[in-house]
């Protein structure tokens, strides 16, 4: 009896001593996203600059810097995008993407930073860039207060992904449907190029996920099938956002 006691108090012991060990290492994740800017006459230079202010190496890390530019007062927005995967060593600093523009009077530019480990958004960075009268303000903006509609990104490096792409673009243009948040296409080829695995997001929010096969038939459903997804998705996001 006194060893069962004994072997009792050992085991949570080291459980409970495994379980802090845990915490603390999720504790110690510190990843940082940070949209830098350099002005120089009428030029002005988007940094992406990723930090890791842990003792520990983060791997596998994905970044998405999206960019929008349009004239004052028009609701068209020219957009640029740039993504990829990268990795920080403990306590690293590094810029991993840089643009640069000409922003004349009346022009805007929205820059947003995302970093995801694996589908999960761990860090953002968001900046709003007007130039009046030769004076350059800048004002921070949220995701959630992007005023986009109908904007759709693609993150697609097949054929097949590309003609789902634009089968779903397509039919969305033909609904007349705009919604006011940002639509991911993305796509993880399989090996052999048989196949893909083909992903619908919103945000944080994988609306329809599917393995593709070069069937025109089999994308044109699928196609269809994710906008009725997306709008049930933007009903209950209203209803949600009514409640609160």
């Amino acid at each position: 009896m006194k060893q069962i006691l004994k072997n009792t108090v050992l085991y949570f012991f080291l459980f409970g001593t495994l379980s802090i060990f845990s915490q603390e290492g999720r504790e110690a994740r510190d990843v940082k996203a940070k949209i830098n800017l350099f002005q120089s006459d009428i030029f002005v230079q988007i940094d992406a600059v990723i930090e890791n202010g842990a003792h520990i190496y983060e791997e596998r890390l994905s970044y998405q810097l999206l960019l929008l530019h349009r004239q004052v007062g028009t609701k068209s927005y020219e957009k640029e995008e740039r993504s990829g995967n990268f990795e920080l060593l403990p306590n690293e600093k590094k810029t991993i993407a840089s643009y640069k523009f000409n922003i004349e009077e009346n022009e805007e530019l929205k820059a947003f930073l995302f970093v995801r480990d694996k589908n999960k958004l761990i860090a953002k960075d968001s900046v709003n860039i007007n130039e009046v009268v030769e004076i350059l303000q800048t004002t921070s903006i949220r995701e959630d207060e992007i005023e986009i509609i109908g904007l759709v990104v693609e993150n697609v490096k097949t054929k097949i992904g590309k003609d789902f792409y634009d089968f779903f673009y397509q039919k969305y243009n033909a609904s007349g449907a705009k919604y006011p948040f940002v639509i991911n296409i993305n796509e993880k080829p399989f090996l052999g190029g048989r196949g893909a695995l083909v992903s619908v997001e919103i945000g944080d929010d994988k609306i329809f996920e599917f393995q593709a096969r070069p069937d025109e038939e089999m994308l044109q459903n699928a196609a269809a099938y994710s906008l009725k997804l997306i709008e049930n998705y933007s009903k209950n996001r209203n209803t949600t956002e009514k409640v609160y």
